[in-house]
């Protein structure tokens, strides 16, 4: 008897996390979004706004870069990803393109251009089955404009990496 209580106690934590977790990602998703004219044909292209969320750039063991985001009222953190759509049953196909920035919310306006680009902690990640060319990368080559008004961020952004092959070097989108 004194098990089966227990198993309940424990379970309901967990049916309670997930049904939280589900409805999170599910209202993240709903943003509606316009994608124009950036996303190649052979790919899925999002954009999703992570509001009240901050970037931490690390860094591993071995030095490569990546991110956590961290709560903050007073920045939110875009993130576009180009999916390569893979035909069933080929193994190790997957291929994701992704760029990162943070912005603040007093940001009405921005025009950053090379190396102040990084003024948003701006990534760009790479990842596929090729060996020695993905994770993230600084953006410090190209040009971000940007605007906010209430909910709705408009940007543009032309921009290459050097270090790695890429496929997304322009983004359009409006995001609301």
């Amino acid at each position: 008897m004194m098990k089966y209580y227990f198993k309940k106690i424990m379970l309901f934590p967990l049916a309670f996390g997930l049904t939280f977790c589900s409805s999170q990602k599910s209202t993240i998703k709903n943003n509606p979004v316009v994608i124009e004219k950036s996303c190649p044909d052979d790919g899925i292209c999002t954009v999703e706004i992570l509001r009240n969320k901050r970037m931490e750039i690390k860094k591993d063991d071995f030095g490569s870069i990546y991110y956590q985001t961290v709560d903050s009222q007073e920045t939110s953190v875009l993130v576009y990803q180009y999916n390569r759509k893979v035909e069933k049953g080929l193994q190790d196909g997957n291929y994701r393109e992704e760029i990162v920035f943070e912005i603040k919310k007093t940001d009405k306006k921005l025009l950053l251009q090379d190396f102040k680009l990084q003024q948003t902690k701006m990534l760009y990640g790479r990842f596929c089955f090729c060996k020695g060319e993905t994770g993230y990368y600084e953006v410090t080559k190209g040009t971000l404009k940007l605007n906010q008004v209430n909910n709705n961020i408009n940007f543009d952004l032309d921009f290459i990496v050097t270090e790695v092959p890429q496929i997304i070097t322009t983004i359009h989108t409006a995001v609301k």
